[in-house]
């Protein structure tokens, strides 16, 4: 399971910058600590100056670590708290599912919220929010409909595990091949938790090759995906500054993409029934 750090740090611009930055699990399966090593790169912005820095994470037997790319700047972090929420994430995750039902509701309240009398002055911020719930809400419910179906099935889930790179990779001793297999589906269901089920590149061809779901031509999840992170990350602006054009008439838009696609993923899962 991925650990999270709370970060801190000073841009050159003077402003102190904090983020939550997800870092990746040690590779367990390795023998030495050297080989235990697993990195990441993120993006994390300064909301003063809009400068972009890159945030590199490993973690490994030793420890984790964190720098960023410019020498003159010292992060430093502690680790973010932790509970039970992740196991509870995925026990609900695996069990529940209500995932279109959920997915409906999230369109049913950017739907109330756009037929609100909103002043001119605040129409921007709103359509910057809703346009990056919609894409929030297409992605969750991408991840829990993935997850439930392959975790509730052996069939798939030895699917996934077959096809995929990061299964095939993984090295188990005899003793730790038998504790995988008793608890297969928290291994599985984990492993797709820390997935970024944004990743259209990644997610399109894995609901194909498991779940035999074709998503059709989704250029328009890839747009989406891209301006939505101009929404969430720099409040509506693109990396030059600029705001980002998005209408009401964009927002309906994406809410029709968005529902009909869906729909579509829906239509493929009932026409294969119960054996799914």
């Amino acid at each position: 399971m991925s650990s999270f750090i709370d970060i801190e740090f000073v841009c050159t611009c003077g402003h102190t910058v904090t983020s939550l930055i997800q870092v990746p699990p040690p590779d367990y399966a390795a023998v030495k600590t050297k080989d235990s090593l697993n990195e990441s790169l993120e993006q994390v912005y300064c909301f003063e100056c809009e400068a972009e820095h890159e945030v590199y994470s490993s973690n490994s037997f030793a420890g984790i670590t964190c720098c960023i790319n410019d020498d003159d700047i010292e992060v430093s972090f502690t680790m973010a708290p932790t509970d039970n929420e992740s196991e509870t994430d995925l026990d609900w995750l695996i069990g529940h599912s209500r995932q279109f039902c959920i997915f409906e509701m999230q369109i049913d309240h950017v739907k109330g919220l756009l037929a609100e009398n909103i002043t001119e002055d605040h129409l921007f911020g709103l359509h910057i929010m809703l346009y990056g719930h919609i894409v929030a809400a297409t992605e969750s419910y991408l991840a829990s409909t993935f997850i439930h179906h392959v975790t509730n099935s052996r069939a798939l889930t030895k699917k996934l595990v077959e096809t995929s790179p990061y299964f095939g990779n993984q090295k188990f001793s005899l003793q730790q091949l038998f504790q995988k297999q008793n608890a297969i589906e928290q291994v599985v269901a984990s492993y797709l938790q820390d997935m970024i089920f944004h990743d259209i590149k990644k997610v399109k061809p894995m609901f194909k090759e498991v779940l035999n779901i074709d998503f059709g031509n989704v250029s328009w999840l890839f747009k989406a995906v891209s301006l939505r992170h101009d929404c969430v990350h720099r409040a509506g602006y693109d990396k030059n500054g600029n705001p980002v054009r998005i209408y009401e008439e964009t927002v309906n838009e994406l809410l029709e993409q968005s529902w009909n696609f869906v729909r579509v993923i829906e239509n493929q899962l009932k026409d294969r029934g119960p054996k799914i």
